[in-house]
């Protein structure tokens, strides 16, 4: 972990409202002592706080939750070879230096300073609405939690900062160097979005979308219980959620559409707006390299490392024909002169408004994970639970295809996971959904021989020989954070 000490704070002290996140102050105006002065601060300070976790969703999530899984893969082109080390991160043969494996150890550590930082400067501050003092501490807590989470089942067993360190020396003792198990770490996670809970107001008003709300807050609390294995404890909090108004729309291509902005369905998204110059532009690492001008506009041109998160045939395969999910979902581009047919993840791709630049969020969590996940905890607990059923065959209606009928649990389990897969596509969740379940290494090794069959063995094929032989479960700790401060590093990463 970096040393983090009072100037690392600068450069999270830049907002002055939800929406204006680029507005930069001169990094010399401000340090701790100056800066938290009244309640203006302290949201400036938490509104910080949010952008780490839209830097992270920007560039390094959908690597973690999607190109790892076999959901997606890459484009491979032969005439760019600096890309390796995404390609490798798809296909198992990365090393404990990958960019992404510290990039993301990083921003997320950097968000839970940000976030400790007003934890630790917000209770002298006197706020005009006492409510609204406890909301802002419910939403660092409810983000730092969220960034634990994904660093304790990224890595495992991690440190676990709860203060900030102002000198050298408190930098590098024990609660910033020494690394706690997994079950430690949960148990403080638990604490904290507890409180976070009991914080945070069920909506807020349309100038301040985006912020964490109270079902946020229990969707990240039913996702750490299910990746503990704790369906029984899941279901009550699930169960809470669904009384709080949220519900699915009529048409699935709406749940994404930028002119349909945090709706019913939503219940954490992370925002972008092209008329406060913050657009979004991840839609074109996606489509593919050699699609030239035919996919963009303003007469750009697609990059020769786009063709990234590429759906893979086996993805393709599990949507049924008439499924509205894959014609959104996914593209099929064919370039001029050619009869190959490219496969794109066209999810968020909507109109753009200027180079590279569109309007869309990114769906964080939404109300029909969290009925899947309700139907996955049932089934776990209860077996061939008809509440289940219900829950799928009320999403599968919605996308166009039959109900279902099951005639076993095991039967059921897995049509839950194959609804997951083609309702959830893109949004980062099916890695975690197969480390969670156990399921990992046995889907990612048949899927690595799927690969090789298809996209055949270098050299003249594109899959390494050795890809796909060393799936692990956890990431390294990277090799830095391995040389400043001793950490163990993962089995299978030495």
């Amino acid at each position: 972990m970096r040393i983090k000490i009072i100037i690392s704070i600068i450069g999270c002290l830049v907002l002055s409202s939800c929406e204006d996140f680029l507005e930069v102050a001169p990094e010399s105006s401000f340090t701790v002592d100056s800066f938290f002065k009244d309640e203006n601060e302290i949201t400036r300070a938490v509104n910080a706080a949010y952008v780490k976790n839209r830097a992270i969703h920007q560039n390094l999530q959908w690597r973690f939750g999607e190109n790892r899984s076999d959901n997606t893969s890459f484009q491979f082109n032969a005439s760019d070879r600096g890309g390796i080390q995404n390609e490798e991160f798809d296909e198992f043969l990365m090393t404990p230096d990958n960019g992404a494996i510290s990039g993301y150890w990083n921003e997320a550590y950097d968000g839970v300073t940000r976030c400790t930082f007003v934890l630790e400067n917000i209770d002298p501050i006197s706020f005009s609405d006492p409510q609204l003092k406890s909301q802002r501490r419910g939403e660092v807590l409810f983000l730092r939690t969220w960034y634990f989470f994904n660093l304790v089942r990224i890595y495992g067993n991690i440190p676990l900062p709860l203060s900030t360190a102002s000198t050298l020396d408190g930098a590098l003792s024990a609660e910033f160097t020494e690394q706690l198990s997994a079950d430690v770490v949960y148990d403080t996670l638990f604490t904290n979005i507890n409180e976070a809970i009991g914080a945070l107001p069920a909506s807020w008003d349309a100038g301040n979308f985006g912020r964490a709300t109270r079902g946020a807050a229990l969707m990240l609390k039913a996702k750490m219980h299910m990746a503990r294995q704790q369906y029984a404890e899941a279901i009550p909090v699930l169960q809470e959620l669904e009384t709080l108004g949220y519900s699915l729309l009529s048409n699935y291509r709406d749940v994404f559409d930028p002119a349909n902005k945090n709706h019913s369905e939503s219940i954490f998204e992370i925002q972008y707006s092209f008329d406060l110059g913050q657009g979004s532009n991840f839609i074109t690492a996606f489509v593919p390299f050699n699609s030239g001008g035919d996919l963009l506009a303003f007469g750009q041109l697609a990059q020769s490392r786009a063709g990234q998160n590429q759906p893979t045939q086996d993805l393709i395969d599990l949507y049924e024909e008439n499924d509205e999910r894959l014609v959104h979902n996914i593209g099929f581009y064919v370039p001029e002169n050619s009869t190959d047919t490219i496969p794109w993840m066209k999810k968020y791709a909507f109109e753009l408004l200027d180079i590279g630049i569109t309007d869309v969020n990114w769906p964080m969590f939404r109300y029909a994970d969290a009925r899947l996940m309700l139907a996955e905890c049932l089934v776990e607990v209860n077996g061939l639970d008809q509440t289940a059923i219900g829950i799928i065959n009320r999403i599968r209606l919605r996308a166009g295809v039959s109900t279902i009928s099951v005639g076993t649990v095991e039967e059921l389990e897995q049509t839950i996971q194959d609804e997951r897969r083609r309702e959830l596509a893109f949004e980062n969740h099916r890695w975690f959904d197969l480390v969670r379940r156990g399921e990992a290494v046995e889907v990612m090794t048949a899927h690595g021989a799927s690969q090789k069959n298809q996209k055949g063995i270098q050299p003249t094929g594109t899959v390494s020989v050795d890809a796909y032989t060393n799936i692990r479960t956890l990431f390294a700790i990277p090799t830095n954070q391995i040389i400043q401060f001793g950490y163990n590093q993962n089995t299978g990463w030495e």
